[in-house]
């Protein structure tokens, strides 16, 4: 027995001893059998080591006849590898393999994987567009997105071809020749606009290369979703009578749910400057989308599923809920995975236009899974889609498969990584493929992965110098033109009155009144009877308090267009900040008329009838806004406060709460918390609500005035003179400079008085000479006679009585 016991210790002891992780070093990239294109320049070999105590690391690359062809040492855990080294390897291994081995210099544990480099080179540059993450930050600043075209051998990072461009660009596409580039623009705030040009070195998009999609039905809203032009340049097949789920999510990496749920293929053909519907692929019961040309244009693919109704959805046109509460419980099924959404790919001939009998394709459709985004080779031959569990794109899931064009057997294919891979692009030779990945990060890169003869599919390769810091690359498309090309793109469009009109909205958004101003007028000078130029004119002179000119707008914007609710929203919101609740409430009933959908005219008609003490009808209003949309957080706030004058203090911190979590970033409910709290006698409840405001907007009039006043209760001087002083910068009022004052003098702190009224002099905030003769008053208390001195003189001058009454106290000589 003593003797089993040993063994089964000395077992024990190896077993934990072997637990002891030993040292793995691992090439991370290339990945082992990776094959590199002859025209693409060095790339970084990067690998990683459990150990982190080395001295050094050896680099080798053998050839398969045993010869050193490239032999190096580093002390990082990367290399890159220099351009004319990296040429003489290309020589060595084309079509040959060769084994790059990492050896750790300290205790020869080492790894290798194979590569080689082919003959067929990529001989085309590929046009990206880099954007920053999330999307949401990225449609809020569409300055900082970019469009580059890159060439696989240059040196440099991929130059830009398209920046600063202050309007939304979205998916593009290429004429099989070149010839032709393809891409929507927000031109006129028309998400439909798309613009068709020729492309040269200099490519200007000009006003008279846009076409709106919305043209086909008759102005109704569309985005005209994922559109491809046609190999020869003739044709744009796109979605039209769309509906989509368009939606942020917070998630860095995945930062939006995005997919059409209802849709038919339309055409708009340049030639004749008409659009129509593709027979065959028009069947509203279904959604078709995502479509791709065939290489000779004979065929286009699309993906096509089951579309949802408006009563299912409550979506009419685009992304914009009519019943919002039916959209949100159809939204939140998506964004829980409680109701999944799958494409199948189907191939329709196009027929001259005529279209046909739409078949799916197999391999593509049928299988349980989402497939999307289908692609044809050049020659026709093979169709590269990719597939999920669910939706189209943005899915982590998502995988590269190959198919015969046809339709057969499809092969998942060897370049995928494990995080997205997803829009891909042939290369005009039909021997590489470009697509996007998240492989290393949020940020998405852009990969290479050769394609033989048979369909065989090689490692992907990172495209280095396609990468920028701190934007995701995304929709890559080979252009057919020489590698080398530079290209620049002048989006022209913009000089014209509809961008103004655009630019004007933007400015006006982001509370840039008086550049929104005058982007007005000069839109307004050239055509006076422009609807939505009055209407957001008159905004801004509300803003500017200028009522007479802003109802005179509003008036005439009316008598253009009648039938427009949101007109009456406008106007109505107008008439009850100046105190006319009758004219308000017509206004608002008249957007319920036009639009009996309006939760948002439910909402602002009940706040003016809770102003008039109207509480019940204000609360039938709220109610009926709420019923329309579940998450409408004014809606939900002002309920809110309607039950807290009813003294139902409960009920209305329930919606107080169901608002602040909701949309925790919005400031109106975490007020109502802090003013409901104070009424009830829970300061600190109440003050840590007004941080939360002023945390999230450090400027909020509201939440600096109530908090000033706690502090100032809690003997907190210092942090309420600097609330006070906040408010002073803001709102240039007297009474907080006065309050600041009175607090310093309470807390004998004449040194902060000094400081508080140098500081207002240097901001140019005028009182009179009152400011100085506080500042005097600091200055003498300091021992600065002189100064106080000076200070009392300069009040006096500035007519302060008091001053005048002080001058021989602080000027005795």
């Amino acid at each position: 027995m003593r003797i089993r016991y040993l063994m089964f210790a000395l077992l024990l002891m190896t077993a934990c001893n072997s637990a002891i992780t030993p040292e793995v070093i691992v090439i991370n990239y290339p990945v082992n059998g990776s094959i590199f294109p002859p025209d693409i320049s060095s790339p970084t070999i990067r690998w990683s080591n459990n150990q982190t105590n080395t001295s050094g690391y050896k680099i080798t690359i053998t050839s398969n006849t045993g010869e050193i062809i490239f032999n190096t040492e580093s002390h990082l855990n990367y290399l890159k590898i220099d351009e004319q080294q990296w040429s003489a390897i290309k020589k060595a291994t084309q079509a040959k393999s060769a084994t790059i081995e990492v050896l750790d210099k300290d205790n020869s544990k080492k790894a290798s994987v194979e590569m080689s480099t082919s003959t067929d080179s990529v001989s085309a540059p590929i046009f990206y567009r880099a954007v920053p993450l999330p999307f949401k930050f990225a449609r809020e600043n569409l300055e900082k997105v970019s469009w580059h075209l890159g060439n696989i051998s240059d040196l440099n990072p991929a130059p830009a071809a398209l920046e600063n461009m202050p309007v939304c660009g979205n998916c593009h596409s290429f004429s099989g020749n070149g010839a032709t580039l393809a891409m929507d623009v927000d031109a006129r705030d028309e998400k439909g606009a798309y613009v068709i040009a020729k492309l040269n070195k200099t490519t200007p998009l000009n006003q008279t290369d846009i076409i709106n999609w919305s043209d086909f039905q008759k102005g109704e809203f569309t985005y005209g979703l994922l559109s491809q032009v046609s190999p020869d340049g003739g044709n744009v097949v796109s979605t039209l009578k769309d509906c989509e789920i368009f939606v942020d999510l917070n998630n860095m990496e995945y930062s939006q749910l995005f997919f059409p749920f209802k849709g038919i293929l339309a055409v708009y053909s340049k030639a004749n400057n008409r659009f129509f519907a593709l027979n065959g692929a028009d069947d509203t019961v279904f959604v078709h989308s995502n479509p791709a040309w065939s290489p000779n244009g004979e065929y286009i693919y699309f993906c096509k599923a089951k579309a949802a109704m408006f009563e299912e959805s409550g979506v009419q046109h685009g992304s914009v809920a009519l019943s919002n509460t039916t959209y949100n419980n159809f939204l939140n099924n998506f964004i829980e995975r409680k109701k999944l959404f799958k494409f199948d790919i189907y191939r329709i001939p196009f027929n001259n236009g005529n279209g046909g009998v739409a078949q799916p394709v197999k391999g593509a459709s049928i299988n349980g899974k989402s497939n999307f985004f289908p692609k044809i080779s050049p020659d026709g031959k093979w169709m590269v889609f990719t597939q999920a569990e669910s939706f189209m794109l943005l899915q982590k899931d998502s995988k590269l498969y190959i198919v015969p064009a046809e339709g057969g057997e499809p092969r998942l294919m060897n370049c995928n990584t494990n995080n997205m891979n997803s829009w891909h692009s042939w290369s005009p030779n039909g021997k590489w493929i470009v697509f996007a990945s998240k492989a290393n990060g949020p940020y998405t890169q852009l990969f290479l992965t050769h394609i033989d003869e048979r369909g065989n599919d090689s490692p992907p390769i990172l495209l280095e110098k396609f990468v920028i810091d701190g934007k995701a690359a995304n929709i890559p498309e080979f252009v057919n033109v020489p590698p080398d090309t530079k290209l620049e793109i002048v989006p022209a469009f913009l000089e014209g009155d509809d961008f103004k009109l655009r630019m004007a909205q933007i400015h006006a958004k982001k509370n840039n009144i008086d550049k929104a101003l005058g982007l007005f007028n000069e839109l307004l000078a050239g055509d006076q009877k422009n609807p939505e130029a009055l209407v957001g004119r008159a905004d801004i002179y509300m803003k500017k308090r200028m009522t007479d000119k802003a109802f005179a707008d509003f008036n005439l914007a009316i008598k253009l267009k009648p039938t427009m609710a949101a007109y009456y929203i406008s106007r109505g919101t107008a008439f009850g900040d100046v105190r006319q609740p009758e004219k308000a409430i017509n206004d608002f009933s008249k957007a319920i008329e036009l639009n009996p959908y309006s939760f948002m005219a439910y909402n602002n008609r009940g706040l003016i009838k809770f102003r008039t003490g109207r509480t019940e009808e204000a609360l039938n209003d709220y109610n009926k806004s709420l019923e329309l949309n579940d998450r409408a957080y004014m809606t939900i706030v002002n309920i809110g406060v309607a039950l807290a004058k009813s003294n139902k203090n409960e009920e209305a911190m329930q919606y107080f709460n169901q608002a602040t979590n909701l949309s925790p970033d919005q400031t109106m409910a975490y007020n109502a918390k802090a003013i409901l709290c104070l009424q009830t006698g829970k300061r600190v409840e109440a003050l840590n609500n007004l941080n939360k405001v002023l945390e999230i907007e450090p400027r909020n009039v509201d939440a600096l005035n109530y908090r000033s006043h706690i502090l100032e209760d809690n003997a907190d001087y210092y942090n309420a003179i600097n609330d006070y002083l906040q408010l002073l910068i803001i709102n240039d009022n007297l009474k907080d400079f006065q309050q600041i004052m009175a607090l310093c003098v309470r807390i004998k702190d004449y040194n902060l008085m000094n400081d508080v009224t140098e500081r207002i002099i240097k901001n140019n905030i005028y009182f009179g000479g009152e400011v100085y003769y506080y500042k005097a008053i600091a200055l003498k208390k300091i021992g600065k006679q002189k100064e106080a001195c000076e200070a009392i003189i300069k009040s006096a001058d500035n007519g302060y009585k008091p001053a005048k009454d002080s001058l021989k106290d602080f000027c005795a000589n």
